[in-house]
C-alpha cells in the first residue's frame, strides 16, 4: 500500500501515473482493495491532483482509471472536475461525431464524475450512454474487455446495472435512432450477460415486462424497420429468457405473450406485401425441410444427426424424399461448424446457410431480411413440408406464420406447450419409444431416436481422462451433473446432494457447465456453507471425457437433466434419477413393455450370450438406481456409493446387465424411429 503512495507521489507525467494506476488495479484485482480504507482520503487526493495536472496538460488517461470507482466512494467533492464533465458533454453523439470518439467522451464525464466526487453518477452515466454506441467500433471492443474485468473485480451487482439498463429502456428508448435501439439490446447480450456473475442471473427475467413492452410497441408500428427490430428482440427474449427458465408454464407464457401475439403481426405482413405462398407441384420425390437456427454440436444437433443419419440409410425414404436443411444462422448466438454443415452434406443433405450473405453486419444483421431469403427460397425449392424445432424465434415464427410450407411441423426438444395455428402436427424423440404421447395436453407422434456412438460413447485417450481428473482431489469419489446450471438451481435438490456429502466425507460434487453459478452457491451457503468447497464449477467441459471423471450422476429435480444423462449413461456409468411415478405405476409400465418387446429381448441377450432371465428380472425389479422420495434418493446415493469402494463386481455386472438394456432399447429406437417417422409423413399425402 505504501508503494502506491510512493508511486503516486512520485508520478510527473502521464506514463509514471500510469505506474501508480497499473499498482491499484493489481490491489482490485487481488481483492485487497479494502486494505487501502485507512490511507483512502491520501491516495485519492493524490490521484486527482496528478490525473488534473495531466489532464489539463492535454493527456487523457486510458479506460482503465474509471477503476477509481471502488475508491471515491465517500469521498468530499472537487469542483475543478465539474467544469471537466460539461466540456466531455458537449458534442457528445452529436452529428459528424463518431462511435469511437463517443465512447472517448462517455469515459471522460465518467472519469469526472468520479473525481468529482459523484462515483455512482458517473457509472450511471457510462452505462447509460455506451450502450447507445456501436459495439463493433474499436473503441467499444476495448470498452467490453474492460466492462468484464472491471464488474467483476469491483463486485458491481446485477441490481446496479439494472437501474441504468431500465432508465435507457423507459425514459430515453423510444428517441433513439434503431441501429441505437439496436446497440443497446447488443451490448445487453454480448457484453453485460456475459459478466461472470451476471450470467443467467435471475434479475435478468425481471426485466420480461419491460422487453415485452417495448416488442409490442415496435409491432404496433408496423414498418418495415419496425418489424425487422421486433423479430431481433423476439430472438433476443428468447435466448435470455429461454437460458433461465425451467418449467413449462415459463414457456407457456412466452408462448402466449410473444409468439401468438408476433405471429399475427407477421400473417398481416405476409398478406399486406402479398408475399408468394407455396404450390404443390408434382415432382419424382417430395421435399422436406428442416429449419434450424445455427449448426453447432448442443444436444439437439447430437439427438437430429443421429436420427437423419438411421433415416438417410433406410431405402424407402430415400426413393420418396428429398430432405433439405435450412440454417437461420443467428451469429448473435455463436458462428455455424463448418464441420457439422459437411457431415449433413456427407449424408447426402443440401444445407443452405443464408448467413454467408446476412451476415456481413454481423451483430446488426436484419432478422427480416434473412426470413425473407429463407422463405423465397424455400418456395423456389418446392419445399412440402417444412419441420421446424425452434419454439419461438422471430424468424422461425414468421415462416411458419406466413406459411412458407403447405404442412408444418414442430420437433419438440423438451418445450410441450409451443402451440400455434401454423403448426399442423408434432413430434418429439422424447416418447418412451410410443407410436403417440400427451404432453401438457398436446399429442405428440413419437420419433425415437437412437444416439450415433460418435455422440455418445467417443473414444477418448486414457490421457486425456487423468489430465482432467488431475483438477479435483485424488481419492474423492466424484459425484455430479453435466448441463445447463439452471437444472440445478433447486434447493430440495441441493439439500438432497448436502446431506448425502455430508454421509461421504471423501465424496465431492462436480456442477459441470455454465450458468447461474454465483446464486446456486448462495443457496449452498444457506444450506451448510461448509460444504461449498467441496462443490466444484468447472464451466463447460467435454461430455465425453466428464462422463468418465463423474463416478455417479444425481439427476437434478424437479427438472431433470435429459440427454446429457442419457449420454453418459450410454458409457456404462450408474445414475440416479429421481422418478415422476410410484414404483407400481413404473413396474406396471416396465411389465407391459417387456411384453410387447420379449422378442428383442430375447435377440439382444442371445446377441451378447446374456440369460434372458436375469436380464429380465434386472429390467424389472432392480430399483437401485431409481428413487422414489428424496430420503430413498439420498439411502441409494449412498448404497451406490458403498457398492463403488466395496463391491466393485457387483456394480461391474450392474452395469453389464444396463448396457443389454440400452442395446434393446437401441434396436427399437432405431426401428420404431424411422418407421414412426415414415408413418407421419404417409398421412401427409
Amino acid at each position: 500500500m505504501d508503494e502506491l503512495r510512493l508511486l503516486l507521489e512520485n508520478a510527473n507525467n502521464k506514463h509514471s501515473l500510469d505506474l501508480a494506476m497499473n499498482r491499484l488495479l493489481e490491489i482490485i484485482e487481488n481483492d485487497r482493495l479494502a486494505q487501502l480504507d485507512s490511507m483512502k482520503p491520501e491516495i485519492c487526493e493524490l490521484f486527482r491532483d496528478k490525473l488534473y495536472s495531466v489532464i489539463t496538460q492535454g493527456d487523457m488517461p486510458n479506460k482503465l482509471y474509471l477503476s477509481l470507482y471502488g475508491l471515491f466512494d465517500g469521498m468530499k467533492e472537487d469542483d475543478r472536475f465539474a467544469r471537466l464533465s460539461e466540456i466531455g458533454k458537449q458534442g457528445l453523439f452529436d452529428e459528424g461525431v463518431s462511435d469511437n470518439e463517443n465512447i472517448m467522451l462517455i469515459e471522460l464525464v465518467c472519469l469526472a464524475k468520479i473525481l468529482l466526487g459523484k462515483p455512482d453518477e458517473g457509472l450511471s452515466f457510462y452505462l447509460q450512454n455506451i450502450m447507445r454506441t456501436d459495439i463493433h467500433c474499436i473503441e467499444a471492443q476495448r470498452s467490453s474487455e474492460f466492462i468484464l474485468s472491471f464488474f467483476k473485480y469491483l463486485h458491481i451487482p446485477f441490481e446496479r446495472y439494472r437501474l441504468d439498463l431500465e432508465v435507457v429502456l423507459k425514459q430515453t428508448f423510444h428517441s433513439l435512432t434503431y441501429k441505437q435501439k439496436r446497440s443497446v439490446f447488443n451490448w445487453q447480450l454480448h457484453v453485460f450477460w456475459n459478466i461472470k456473475h451476471f450470467y443467467n442471473h435471475k434479475g435478468w427475467l425481471e426485466l420480461y415486462d419491460t422487453w415485452r413492452d417495448i416488442f409490442y410497441a415496435e409491432l404496433a408500428i408496423n414498418s418495415v424497420e419496425s418489424i425487422d427490430f421486433a423479430m431481433y428482440l423476439q430472438f433476443f427474449i428468447y435466448h435470455l429468457c429461454g437460458n433461465n427458465f425451467s418449467s413449462q408454464k415459463e414457456w407457456l407464457v412466452f408462448n402466449k405473450e410473444i409468439t401468438d401475439y408476433a405471429s399475427n403481426f407477421y400473417m398481416h405482413f405476409g398478406k399486406t406485401h402479398h408475399l408468394a405462398m407455396p404450390t404443390q407441384d408434382k415432382k419424382p420425390k417430395k421435399v422436406l425441410a428442416i429449419l434450424r437456427d445455427r449448426m453447432v454440436e448442443n444436444s439437439p444437433h447430437k439427438v437430429e444427426y443421429s436420427f437423419l443419419k438411421s433415416l438417410m440409410n433406410n431405402k424407402e425414404f430415400c426413393q420418396n424424399y428429398e430432405l433439405k436443411v435450412y440454417i437461420m444462422s443467428l451469429v448473435e448466438k455463436s458462428d455455424n461448424d463448418p464441420r457439422l454443415i459437411k457431415n449433413y452434406q456427407d449424408l447426402g443433405i443440401e444445407v443452405i446457410d443464408i448467413g454467408l450473405e446476412h451476415n456481413q453486419a454481423l451483430y446488426y444483421n436484419s432478422h427480416l431480411a434473412k426470413a425473407l431469403a429463407l422463405r423465397e427460397r424455400m418456395i423456389n425449392d418446392g419445399i412440402d413440408l417444412l419441420i421446424s424445432p425452434n419454439n419461438g424465434y422471430g424468424i422461425s415464427d414468421f415462416l411458419l406464420a406466413t406459411r412458407t410450407a403447405k404442412k408444418q411441423i414442430f420437433w419438440s426438444h423438451g418445450n410441450f406447450v409451443y402451440d400455434s395455428p401454423f403448426i399442423d402436427l408434432k413430434i418429439t424423440h422424447i416418447c418412451g419409444n410410443e407410436k403417440q404421447i400427451i404432453h401438457e395436453g398436446h399429442r405428440f407422434y413419437g420419433i425415437p431416436v437412437k444416439m450415433d456412438s460418435v455422440y455418445y460413447n467417443p473414444v477418448i485417450p486414457d490421457a486425456l481422462i487423468e489430465k482432467e481428473r488431475l483438477k479435483y482431489p485424488k481419492d474423492a469419489l466424484i459425484l455430479g451433473v453435466i448441463g445447463r446450471l439452471v437444472k440445478i438451481d433447486s434447493k430440495p435438490y441441493l439439500e438432497v446432494v448436502a446431506k448425502i456429502l455430508k454421509e461421504s466425507k471423501n465424496a465431492i460434487f462436480l456442477a459441470c457447465g455454465i450458468g447461474n453459478e454465483q446464486e446456486i452457491k448462495e443457496k449452498i451457503r444457506e444450506i451448510d456453507e461448509g460444504l461449498l468447497n467441496r462443490f466444484y464449477f468447472p464451466g463447460f467441459v467435454d461430455s465425453g471425457i466428464y462422463g468418465h471423471i463423474i463416478d455417479i450422476w444425481l439427476d437434478s429435480f424437479p427438472m431433470e437433466q435429459g440427454e446429457s444423462r442419457i449420454e453418459y449413461a450410454a458409457k456404462n456409468r450408474p445414475s440416479l434419477v429421481l422418478a415422476k411415478e410410484d414404483s407400481d405405476s413404473r413396474l406396471e409400465r416396465l411389465t407391459s413393455f417387456y411384453a410387447k418387446n420379449e422378442e428383442v429381448f430375447r435377440l439382444i441377450a442371445k446377441q451378447n450370450n446374456q440369460d434372458l432371465e436375469e436380464l429380465k428380472e434386472f429390467f424389472l425389479q432392480d430399483i437401485s438406481l431409481v428413487a422414489f422420495s428424496q430420503n430413498e434418493y439420498i439411502k441409494k446415493a449412498l448404497a451406490l456409493i458403498d457398492e463403488i469402494r466395496n463391491n466393485p463386481e457387483k456394480m461391474k455386472l450392474k452395469m453389464h446387465l444396463q448396457a443389454n438394456i440400452k442395446a434393446i432399447n437401441d434396436f427399437l429406437k432405431e426401428r420404431d424411429g424411422v418407421n414412426n417417422f415414415l408413418a407421419v409423413l404417409g398421412q401427409e399425402q
